[in-house]
């Protein structure tokens, strides 16, 4: 059953304004939304000079033009009442391991013991190894090397070259609750992940889908063992990522970003080109490239150094301090004798 706007704001108990036959479809993040999408509007900075189709809002917009706003007061309930309309679950058949609706290059071979969903596409020159799952409407490109074991989602993207070694996770839900008085409420996480070309994907490395839109790895990126990327992450062209890294949700990083092992970078920051951190450090605010950076929290390089040093220094400073402080409280009690 088709859902209208009208449908819909009866179902989340806003307030309709505009087009009440505006078709419901999936939405798309705010900052690719057109005149014929869906989209969300919870924040001021982005009400701009900008035209969409259907806008659910916590606000009414004062710049933005749309075909039909639907007002709502409880924005995380409206989003997963709206998401819900559009969650899609892995599905295969264990009578056809290889969905009949799949278009595979006729020079790539199925192993056993695989699994290939309906409308999967899989590019000339391809090579797929034993256990390895692919869900529906993914896309798989030319000369892609994919390991056991690995899990591939629904609505995932593989560019040209690329490899994916053993154990990788790439499709997961996203981390995304909702915190009431009872309990935790889940976000459907509706959206995909893209990996373009000449990547790398490291063993047990776990890509998250994006709640709506895309998770994305640009071409020539390198992702180390055991690297977790949250949803709504895009990472740059050519960045390399040392093992047990964690990117939070919804952070940008640059292109030509270099990361040591067990960096761990904040939600929704902005990570700039040409920048290195150095390993185990941890980033809770954005930073601008290029640069060297290091600590937690991650500061600039020779800041980080000098803190270090002075660091190494403190027992030694702490007891140069108490003697100067005996010594000025015995000269006080001199003087008050």
């Amino acid at each position: 059953m088709k859902v209208k706007a009208s449908d819909l704001a009866l179902e989340l108990d806003g307030k309709l304004e505009g087009n009440p036959d505006f078709p419901v479809k999936k939405p798309v993040p705010i900052k690719v939304a057109g005149p014929e999408d869906v989209t969300f509007l919870f924040d001021e900075k982005f009400d701009e000079e900008k035209e969409f189709g259907l806008l659910i809002a916590t606000f009414r917009p004062r710049k933005s033009k749309y075909s039909a706003l639907i007002l709502v007061k409880n924005r995380d309930e409206a989003m997963i009442k709206v998401l819900r309309h559009f969650e899609k679950k892995d599905e295969f058949d264990i009578a056809n391991p290889v969905s009949p609706e799949a278009e595979i290059s006729e020079d790539v071979k199925i192993p056993p013991f695989c699994f290939i969903g309906k409308r999967v596409k899989i590019g000339k020159g391809t090579r797929i190894h034993p256990f390895v799952f692919i869900g529906s409407d993914s896309e798989i490109g030319d000369n892609v090397t994919i390991y056991p074991f690995v899990y591939i989602g629904h609505d995932v993207k593989i560019g040209n070259n690329t490899t994916i070694f053993s154990g990788a996770v790439i499709g997961a839900d996203g981390f995304g609750f909702y915190r009431t008085q009872s309990g935790y409420i889940k976000i459907p996480q509706v959206g995909g992940v893209i990996i373009e070309e000449d990547c790398e994907i490291g063993a047990n490395a776990t890509i998250d889908r994006a709640t709506i839109g895309y998770t994305i790895i640009k071409k020539g990126t390198k992702l180390d063992d055991q690297v977790h990327v949250g949803h709504n992450v895009e990472i740059g062209e050519h960045t390399v990522i040392a093992g047990q890294t964690g990117i939070a949700g919804s952070t940008k990083v640059g292109n030509w970003v270099m990361m040591g092992g067990q960096v761990g970078i904040a939600d929704h920051l902005e990570i700039g080109d040409n920048i290195i951190i150095l390993a185990k450090a941890g980033v809770a605010k954005s930073l601008e490239g290029p640069g060297i950076y290091g600590g937690y929290f991650a500061r600039e390089r020779s800041k980080f150094l000098k803190i270090r040093a002075l660091e190494e220094k403190l027992p030694e400073i702490y007891e140069r301090l108490k003697r100067l402080e005996e010594k000025v409280e015995g000269k006080d009690n001199k003087e008050k004798d």
